[in-house]
């Protein structure tokens, strides 16, 4: 049986960039932070229709069962320990004490077992369907009872966050989109949809002394022009998710560039739900990937700190194989398999963009329309992109980031795996890919899970099921007076209750 329980982690601060110095001192000063952020959330509030995105607008007021350290482990959070009995089929969470919503109902086992039926139901509970039973012991204990036991259970199950019972059930998914109600640090003040979100501080937060903001401000700017100048005058602290471009120029300018483990894998994500349609065709989407110079894109737009990609794991991660060669830039191979598909007169296809993503999709259309393709750049507002990247599904190509989580098996598992945390509207894995995905969560061993996740990637860059581009490590810019723990974690919380300003 294992068993988590709450401990201290000491972590090495240099992996977010900033100096010791920014967690030796002691918090000075409240105040409000500024943020601008070119993501922009459609739900902040009504988990069901939440993608990555909208979850990560709403960590300030939304936490988690159990998180992940800046070491990449697992570990309780709103449960103070948590047993696994692989043995006996279950999971048992043992939950903190004194803890409310903002709506001032109570965090408890009721709570929390309701939320897990709710997930459950709405089928947004990764591997929900091996959950037999929920059990409430006493008031603080809550009892998963499985259908079988797996190496991903603990991630699906564990990191849950927790939404008050009492919002859930008695308030209409029009109010719970707009509103979170969690246990974290910040109550939600104000939200204008795709324009900004006030936050004010939670004076009833259960860590005591926390959180030291008075408040947090996001704008919304998917304008990389417009947030830079943000930035310069001052009316913003810190820019989340900026072009790589601007992280260079902002850095000369004495702005300080934050960064933790996880990085941006940029990609081009590809509809394979029919085979009849060109993209689903294996002919057609190495086509693509042989039209793209990744090493030169990598070079023109990364500004040194891009890395060029033959598979979506990057090297030292999870699924990295030395051996692939990969497909490498070769115009007329592109065009010889696109005659090969059917098109020896060339393909016309579409790739939905959003704005801060201009200046790879031009270059990537360039290289493809030199090697007998005709793409049509679609910039898509971020309601309609996200709707149709996590919904209602994109015509032929869609030019997004791929993820990065604790290991490349959470990863696989959580975006393209047979029971994903978030389903990609247009992808559709293959029988044998499924097949493989269902086999990597039964090791046990590590050295397995390593070896089978090596399989999964492969499989990915075999079939061409997406297309990775390039991978640009996550990053921040602040001013020197902001200390945040923002992707510290990487890019699955934001421990919003640990971020200060000195005073200015």
């Amino acid at each position: 049986m294992k068993k988590f329980l709450l401990v201290t982690v000491v972590a090495f601060v240099s992996l977010i960039g900033l100096p010791l110095s920014s967690f030796a001192q002691a918090p000075q000063y409240g105040g409000t932070l500024k943020v601008v952020t070119p993501s922009i959330p459609a739900v902040l509030g009504y988990f069901k229709e939440m993608g990555p995105v909208d979850l990560a607008a709403a960590y300030p007021a939304a936490e988690p069962l159990m998180e992940y350290s800046s070491r990449r482990e697992l570990k309780p959070f709103l449960a103070e320990s948590v047993d696994i009995n692989e043995k006996n089929l279950m999971i048992t969470f043992h939950l903190r004490k004194g803890i409310k919503f903002h709506d001032g109902s109570d965090f408890n086992a009721d709570a929390v077992a309701y939320n897990f039926t709710w997930l459950k139901d709405v089928k947004r509970l990764q591997f929900g369907d091996k959950v037999k039973s929920i059990e409430v012991l006493d008031p603080y204990t809550v009892r998963l009872h499985l259908t079988e036991y797996n190496n991903q259970l603990i991630h699906g199950l564990g990191w849950v966050f927790m939404w008050s019972k009492q919002a859930l059930s008695t308030k209409s998914p029009d109010w719970l989109r707009a509103n979170p109600v969690g246990t974290g640090p910040f109550k939600l003040v104000e939200w204008k949809r795709d324009d900004h979100a006030k936050w004010e501080k939670n004076k009833d937060y259960w860590q005591k002394g926390r959180p030291y903001l008075d408040g947090i401000e996001v704008r919304y700017v998917p304008d990389p022009v417009t947030a830079s100048e943000m930035m310069q005058t001052k009316q913003a602290d810190m820019w989340t998710n900026p072009p790589v471009k601007d992280q260079a120029d902002l850095e000369k300018k004495g702005f300080v560039r934050n960064f933790g483990y996880s990085g941006r894998i940029q990609t081009i994500f590809l509809n394979t739900t029919d085979p009849n349609k060109p993209t689903g065709k294996v002919k057609v989407r190495e086509a693509i990937e042989y039209a793209i110079d990744k090493p030169a894109m990598a070079k023109a737009l990364g500004f040194g700190y891009a890395s060029p990609l033959k598979l979506t794991s990057p090297e030292g991660e999870w699924g990295y194989d030395p051996s692939y060669k990969g497909r490498t830039y070769d115009p007329q191979k592109a065009k010889q398999l696109l005659a090969e598909a059917g098109y020896p007169n060339g393909l016309k296809l579409k790739m939905m963009i959003m704005q801060d993503n201009k200046d790879p999709a031009t270059a990537i259309k360039s290289y493809m329309d030199q090697a007998g393709f005709d793409v049509d750049i679609d910039v898509a507002d971020p309601g309609r992109f996200f709707g149709s990247l996590w919904g209602t599904g994109f015509d032929d190509m869609l030019l997004f980031f791929s993820g990065l989580d604790p290991t490349y098996l959470v990863t696989f598992q959580r975006w393209f795996g047979h029971d994903p945390l978030t389903k990609i509207a247009s992808f559709k894995a293959s029988p044998e890919l499924l097949a493989r995905s269902r086999e990597s969560i039964t090791y046990t061993k590590e050295a397995d899970q390593k070896a089978v996740t090596r399989k999964l990637v492969r499989m990915l860059a075999d079939e061409a099921d997406i297309i990775p581009l390039y991978n640009i490590t996550a990053a921040f810019m602040a001013r020197p007076y902001v200390h945040s723990t923002y992707l510290k974690e990487g890019l699955v919380q934001w421990r919003t209750f640990d971020d200060w300003l000195e005073k200015k």
